[in-house]
């Protein structure tokens, strides 16, 4: 399956190799990827509520943290994204940031088929 759009790619095929190769001496890297998508609700939870509350340093340090997340697992499309909402934290634009946030979820499920295909193509025991 390709995951790539434009020059942007959902998911780094490079990173989650080498990822695997890091990982594979201590059980593999499946069950990260779990956990990582597991914690997807939560990340977006902390960035609506920052919206939510009009604070843009919050806003700021929930999308840092996400891009933190997503940059360690080749989640190249939503780090992009990420960076745009720092710097709309940053510069307290939370009308623009309530934009941008709305296309977060479907870039999550985008990167959940190519995390769950990755799985596929690379069962572990």
């Amino acid at each position: 399956m390709n995951f790539h759009r434009n020059k942007n790619m959902i998911l780094s095929p490079t990173m989650l190799a080498s990822k695997r190769l890091e990982m594979q001496d201590r059980g593999g890297v499946n069950w990260l990827i779990d956990l990582f998508i597991s914690e997807f609700p939560n990340y977006l939870q902390e960035l609506q509520l920052a919206i939510d509350i009009k604070d843009g340093d919050e806003l700021y340090l929930a999308a840092h943290k996400f891009k933190g997340a997503c940059s360690s697992m080749g989640a190249d499309d939503l780090v992009e994204t990420c960076k745009q909402l720092e710097i709309l934290g940053k510069n307290n634009n939370l009308a623009e940031a309530s934009m941008v946030i709305k296309e977060v979820p479907k870039k999550i499920e985008l990167l959940i088929a190519a995390l769950e295909q990755d799985k596929l193509d690379y069962p572990e025991e």
